[in-house]
């Protein structure tokens, strides 16, 4: 899917070129004004990113990064003429991901984008991660819950989280445990309503009919 990503800017010569270089690049390109045409946008469209002009008619940019601020928000990438430290330190603290002072090179914006991305996106997959100690035959879930797991659980586990999102099938899973492929099924079973009942959180272990089981999420070994 294309990276979407909204303009903020009220100089329309810098916004357009701004909007057709981008997309040249294979990115989903709206454009806005001011706040108020930024929050119409939004309204109907999430974008990833916003590039966000901070000397706005009306609202300045100071003022909408802060409202852009919180969970669940866009990258937010400065794009503006006031160079100071100062200036810089503001729009930081506001909530922007990275600051760039104009003129802008077209190069220098499109990699600041991927840089901020590869950093959401990085940060994303940690809060997702599962985490298996074996040594203490223990679960984290990504919200931070332990669970207790029996030796069976641990060596079931290890596998799956050995290599996610890959099939590992039920004969494998039953040789390393010594037992049949219907004990795995009832095992799996049993382990899912623990995890469930004991921290609210669904366990990503996904059964692939016929085939086996893969784990369905970032993990941590």
């Amino acid at each position: 899917m294309a990276l979407d990503v909204l303009v903020v800017e009220d100089h329309e010569d810098l916004r357009e070129e701004i909007v057709l270089y981008l997309q040249a690049r294979g990115m989903t390109v709206r454009a806005a004004g001011n706040g108020r045409e930024m929050d119409e946008a939004m309204a109907a469209r999430q974008p990833d990113i916003v590039l966000l002009d901070l000397g706005l008619p009306e609202e300045d940019g100071v003022s909408i990064a802060r409202r852009l601020s919180g969970a669940n928000r866009p990258g937010v990438v400065v794009i503006t003429a006031r160079g100071r430290v100062e200036d810089r330190i503001l729009g930081l603290n506001a909530g922007a991901d990275l600051y760039l002072v104009k003129p802008l090179d077209m190069r220098e914006l499109e990699a600041a984008i991927g840089s901020v991305m590869r950093r959401r996106e990085g940060a994303e997959a940690r809060l997702q991660t599962w985490r298996l100690e074996a040594a203490r035959w223990r679960l984290v879930t990504p919200g931070g819950a332990v669970v207790t797991l029996s030796e069976a659980e641990t060596r079931l586990l290890a596998p799956l989280f050995e290599a996610p999102e890959a099939v590992v099938d039920r004969q494998t899973l039953a040789d390393r445990l010594e037992v049949d492929s219907r004990s795995i099924d009832l095992l799996v079973h049993r382990l899912r309503r623990k995890v469930e009942t004991s921290t609210g959180e669904s366990l990503p272990l996904r059964t692939l009919r016929a085939r086996g089981y893969s784990f369905a999420a970032p993990t941590a070994f």
